[in-house]
């Protein structure tokens, strides 16, 4: 059933008439544009349905669609799923997302990155939800051309079709150039949510004197989080973290080796230790099925002998066939909040403004 709104929309795109001289979705993506420019389509006046359209124009759906994603893609025209097709709010400006993984063939492999996977899905549901328009970038190229961005990336930035850039996964060799994009930008894999203070308060009412940490680098570098808790949080409560004891496991070893065998190697390397610890904290989950395998082949007994705090996705769980205590992350939450930044815009972009963007910044 039309409404009277779309009804009236039909009513002021009756006189579009076909000249010929280009194919039929750019000729109806012109005359959109025209009626958007003119003001006869009003910012926020939802259009007729696909097939309304083409009924009214004489065409097919198909060409519709093409002529409409145009205007989506020049940030006149936002579709909304469930809802429908609308003019653009704000002079044509429309929040778009980019969401952002690095995916070289010759780095880590996909079958560690069950996460950044699970979170993704649940983020590009939450944007359905809220009508949030977003574009996937998966990057593929050889870890040794990603010294700027994808050439599909770099163009909607320029072009301004991109209000929020997401990296879900950027890897050490992505951060020079996503870094330096001059519009807002956030990178998930380095802000994991780890209660830290709730790890001291357990090693606290445990007793730990001896206590051994395996955790990825680039927590490490993310606001010193990790330097705090060594610094500030565990000795808090009298205790210190042995360099014999801290792993920190650098991200071209993952690109070699994988999660599952670094933590499997550093945790029988900690425990077959003159002191072994009395305590060891693994994070990422991606690593604790390593260490799992490396204290059943020592025979160590949990938590009599050994006291484990490992990372857990809620979301993605793991089988441990020994009590431990766990960190856990749950993906639902990181996306919520994520969505709830995005929206009340907390973090302002670049004083550059994207709509100045110029090639040369991105190399």
């Amino acid at each position: 059933m039309i409404n009277a709104t779309e009804q009236a929309a039909i009513e002021s795109l009756r006189d579009f008439q076909r000249n010929g001289t280009a194919g039929i979705h750019r000729e109806l993506a012109l005359y959109l544009q025209e009626k958007i420019d003119s003001g006869v389509l009003a910012p926020g006046a939802k259009l007729p349905s696909l097939r309304d359209l083409a009924r009214l124009w004489d065409t097919n759906v198909f060409s519709v669609k093409l002529a409409t994603d145009a205007l989506v893609d020049m940030g006149l025209m936002t579709k909304r799923q469930g809802k429908g097709m609308f003019v653009a709010d704000q002079n044509g400006k429309v929040l778009r997302v980019g969401i952002y993984m690095s995916k070289a063939p010759d780095s880590f492999a996909l079958s560690d990155l069950s996460f950044a996977f699970a979170l993704r899905d649940l983020l590009c549901a939450r944007l359905r939800q809220q009508g949030i328009e977003f574009v996937l970038y998966d990057d593929y190229r050889p870890t040794k051309e990603h010294l700027k961005p994808p050439a599909d990336l770099q163009d909607a930035i320029i072009s301004g079709r991109l209000q929020i850039v997401i990296g879900i996964i950027v890897r050490a060799s992505d951060r020079n150039w996503f870094n330096r994009l001059p519009i807002r930008k956030i990178q998930m894999m380095r802000d994991p949510l780890i209660d830290f203070e709730g790890i001291v308060e357990k090693l606290k009412n445990r007793g730990c004197q001896r206590v051994a940490l395996i955790a990825p680098e680039g927590v490490r570098k993310k606001n010193g989080e990790i330097e705090s808790f060594l610094t500030t949080g565990l000795k808090s409560v009298g205790l210190t973290i042995r360099p014999d004891r801290l792993r920190i496991i650098e991200e071209h070893d993952v690109s070699r080796h994988g999660w599952g065998r670094l933590g499997y190697e550093t945790t029988l390397d900690l425990l077959n230790a003159k002191r072994r610890p009395d305590a060891l904290i693994v994070y990422p989950d991606n690593a604790v099925q390593g260490a799992i395998q490396a204290i059943m082949k020592v025979g160590i007994k949990v938590p009599d002998d050994l006291f484990v705090l490992f990372h857990r996705n809620l979301e993605l769980g793991y089988y441990c066939n020994f009590p431990a205590d766990y960190i856990d992350v749950s993906i639902s939450d990181i996306a919520d909040k994520l969505i709830r930044r995005i929206a009340d815009g907390s973090e302002e972009p670049s004083s550059t403004g994207f709509r100045h963007t110029r090639a040369a910044e991105f190399h």
